[in-house]
């Protein structure tokens, strides 16, 4: 006589459900993630909307200011269907009394498929909790997308602009192939910067130090100026004092941190 399995994790289950109790509870919760996702992925229809960025003004208009992502609408409506799918499944279907047919929106059926009494006993579970796994990263990547490369600095071979993420630790240049932390090329960059005599505003030159190691904002070498201990070196072309960087190098008394 053969045992049930859990279509998750291979575990022995009772007769007559799917999952064991520890995969319906994981199932149940990630369900009940996409809620508040669903919100988010409405929210980057905005063409205009830069995730991770801060707005704090939004102005409402009657119509849309730009035109919608249609890859983030593909994906709602990618999510709507297997949502709704997985709540006709539990509810099952009544020719008889249609109304019960009518879904509640993807997020009622989130949440009525999660508290569902037989999420775990649907004899194709194992294929719904595949599709939600999948759609999670995908979700993600829309709402929270990774780090774009920026410029960090030059090889330190060839001698060419070298991009990498914010927390990258290596970098490979792509002529020359040398491979190299991102730390040594950031570190090089700003030697070359305070050689150079150049200088930049407040934040700049935080951003460069910072990017070596050191610690130090905008605001604290903003008073540095105030105290007499640092001068300007004129201003850019947005009116901003600009310092030396050199000048600001001096005055820092910490080391870079690992």
């Amino acid at each position: 006589m053969s045992v049930a399995t859990c279509q998750v994790c291979d575990q022995p289950v009772e007769t007559g459900y799917a999952l064991c109790p520890a995969c319906e509870l994981d199932f149940a919760l990630l369900l009940l993630q996409f809620v508040p996702w669903m919100h988010a992925l409405e929210a980057s229809l905005d063409a205009t909307l830069h995730p991770g960025g801060h707005q704090p003004v939004r102005i409402i208009t009657p119509v849309a200011p730009t035109p919608l992502r249609l890859d983030v609408l593909d994906h709602l409506d990618l999510l709507a269907s297997i949502a709704q799918g997985l709540w006709r499944r539990l509810e099952g279907v009544n020719p008889l009394k249609w109304q019960r047919d009518l879904c509640p929106d993807v997020i009622g059926c989130l949440t009525d498929a999660a508290m569902h009494p037989d999420l775990a006993k649907i004899p194709d579970i194992g294929m719904y909790v595949s599709q939600f796994q999948r759609l999670k990263p995908k979700t993600l990547a829309i709402i929270d997308p990774p780090d774009r490369a920026t410029p960090i600095g030059q090889c330190l071979q060839c001698g060419l602009t070298i991009t990498a993420t914010r927390d990258a630790e290596t970098v490979t240049c792509p002529v020359c192939g040398r491979e190299q932390t991102a730390s040594a090329v950031r570190l090089d960059l700003l030697e070359c910067s305070i050689r150079s005599g150049k200088a930049f505003t407040a934040g700049e030159c935080a951003r460069l130090l910072r990017g070596a190691g050191y610690s130090v904002s905008g605001s604290t070498i903003r008073s540095w100026k105030h105290r007499g201990l640092l001068q300007s070196d004129g201003k850019d072309e947005r009116d901003q004092p600009v310092y030396r960087l050199r000048d600001v190098a001096a005055l820092l008394r910490d080391t870079p941190s690992d």
